[in-house]
């Protein structure tokens, strides 16, 4: 399927998140874009997406339209103006950062099955979504492989499958939950 709005991912690693999206029923996404789009169409019933920018928001909204047979529920959070990619342009209005990793916890919704980060603040995204998830929901986190500063998560969550630079884990049984919340506390304003 030809999507309009490009994948940034190489195609080896749309063919292992494909793999991971057409087993989910319901999927959070920390930045959005034509990842959001590729799950519209292959998550059976619920997606949830955030990004920093509001433009880039409605730009997806408007590409996946509005019948999707889905529940799908794309936010606008607000972390002050944003540049390229999504990147706070300054530290003013860093009280705000919190709110976009902490957006997982304000959908009304905790069964997701598949989440992928993909946006700012990427290890406190991933921290707090693998302290909500149950256990057995898979994380994803893509640009991992080659930026050692995420992989403290491998503490919490362990790897289950890779294709280049994007990685899936679940929440490892013995996760201390304690120092997760240490770690998670100290990135919540790291928009790396």
């Amino acid at each position: 399927m030809e999507l309009a709005m490009k994948i940034q991912m190489h195609e080896d690693e749309i063919k292992l998140f494909s793999s991971f999206l057409t087993e989910a029923d319901s999927y959070f996404e920390f930045g959005m874009g034509g990842s959001t789009i590729l799950a519209s169409t292959l998550v059976r019933k619920r997606i949830h997406a955030v990004d920093t920018s509001a433009e880039w928001v409605g730009s997806v909204a408007e590409q996946i339209g509005r019948e999707t047979g889905r529940e799908i529920q794309l936010s606008h959070i607000d972390v002050g103006p944003t540049g390229g990619w999504g990147t706070p342009t300054s530290r003013e209005h860093e009280h705000r950062f919190p709110s976009y990793s902490k957006a997982i916890l304000n959908t009304g919704f905790s069964d997701y099955d598949l989440c992928l980060v993909d946006g700012r603040f990427r290890v406190a995204c991933f921290l707090e979504a693998l302290r909500y998830l149950p256990l057995g929901s898979v994380l994803g986190m893509h640009d991992y492989s080659p930026r050692p500063e995420y992989h403290l998560v491998e503490e919490f969550a362990r790897p289950i499958a890779s294709s280049r630079t994007l990685s899936f884990f679940v929440r490892r049984p013995d996760c201390n939950f304690d120092n997760l919340v240490g770690i998670l506390e100290e990135h919540r304003s790291n928009w790396a």
